[in-house]
């Protein structure tokens, strides 16, 4: 057990530097999660884990923590079938593949991140859990809101409209897809650590993705414009292996989950809120005030209403799509 623990330790100390975090106490004398998200180690997503895992180990006493692998193990599909198959321990990020999350991203799908976080503690919620449990035997923590979905573009639009027949790099999720469709753009699934070369080379016009990663990752340097008006929110699943889970004893279940809930809003909504005008900032920084394309979107809600009812139903059953709205935050 103590070879083990050592190896584990050692590899840890690797991944932390490798990801600009640092290492926890746990890596020293406890038991380590490995913890798994495509983006890099200064996106919204990864700095509210680094900050849940301090956490974690300082509730533990050490004895807790997460081994934190940022940007360097592949995309978001590759990284939940590999916590599916028991080499990742806890998982965070947009990609599922399950119907009850994917259609969540379309556009208008919810009022606001309020929202959004009462209908996921709903039985909406619920049953889209339910289901992720049967498909990777792994339970959800919960979901980090992290803000909005933009459209990056290599040209620019004056009206949604404008999409149509421009092939957009979208991730594996129906709402996304769905939405893109229905404006007349050709959707096109690429691994998150692949858009940079795809964009740069010309193989798609832009990319649907949350911004504050699009900023990390630096898609301004080989997409022009971004579109100011959210496309959709970002719901990144943070999920762990039921394995894993099972292995916690009933203090440190609590811990875990307690601790996701009370940072959640404070370092995850909170801090992807007030990132995005700084996200902004940068793309017009990089490529001049007429790179942010602010469109009138004041009734795309309507529009897109009979899309995100039809999406609902499918995925939830008839009256859904009213039951979603009723939700009160």
């Amino acid at each position: 057990m103590k070879e083990s623990l050592s190896r584990r330790a050692v590899l840890a100390g690797g991944a932390s530097l490798a990801a600009g975090i640092a290492l926890p106490a746990a890596a020293q004398s406890g038991k380590l999660l490995r913890y798994g998200n495509a983006g890099s180690a200064g996106t919204v997503s990864n700095t509210f884990n680094a900050a849940l895992s301090r956490a974690i180990s300082a509730k533990t006493g050490g004895r807790l923590a997460f081994e934190i692998f940022a940007g360097t193990l592949g995309g978001e599909k590759s990284l939940i079938e590999s916590m599916a198959l028991g080499s990742l321990d806890v998982y965070n990020g947009a990609y599922t593949g399950i119907e009850g999350f994917d259609v969540m991203y379309s556009p208008y799908f919810f009022r606001d991140g309020p929202h959004a976080r009462a209908v996921l503690a709903s039985e909406i919620g619920a049953r889209a859990s339910a289901t992720l449990e049967r498909r990777y035997k792994a339970r959800l923590l919960g979901a980090g809101r992290l803000g909005s979905y933009n459209l990056m573009l290599k040209r620019p639009i004056q009206s949604l409209a404008d999409l149509k027949g421009r092939k957009i790099r979208a991730p594996e999720i129906k709402g996304c897809i769905e939405a893109l469709r229905f404006f007349g753009a050709a959707p096109t699934p690429i691994p998150f650590n692949e858009v940079y070369l795809a964009l740069q080379s010309g193989i798609v016009d832009g990319v649907l993705t949350a911004l504050n990663p699009g900023v990390q990752f630096k898609f301004y340097e080989v997409c022009k414009y971004v579109v100011v008006p959210d496309f959709g929110l970002a719901l990144d699943k943070q999920v762990i292996s039921l394995s894993a889970w099972n292995g916690l004893t009933a203090e440190q279940k609590q811990i875990v989950q307690d601790s996701f809930n009370e940072l959640e809003e404070s370092q995850y909504y909170q801090v992807g809120l007030a990132a995005k005008p700084k996200d902004f900032k940068a793309w017009s920084d990089a490529n001049g005030a007429d790179s942010l394309l602010n469109l009138e979107a004041s009734g795309l809600a309507s529009q897109m209403a009979p899309l995100n009812e039809r999406l609902a139903e499918a995925a939830f059953g008839k009256g859904s799509w009213q039951i979603i709205q009723n939700t009160k935050a």
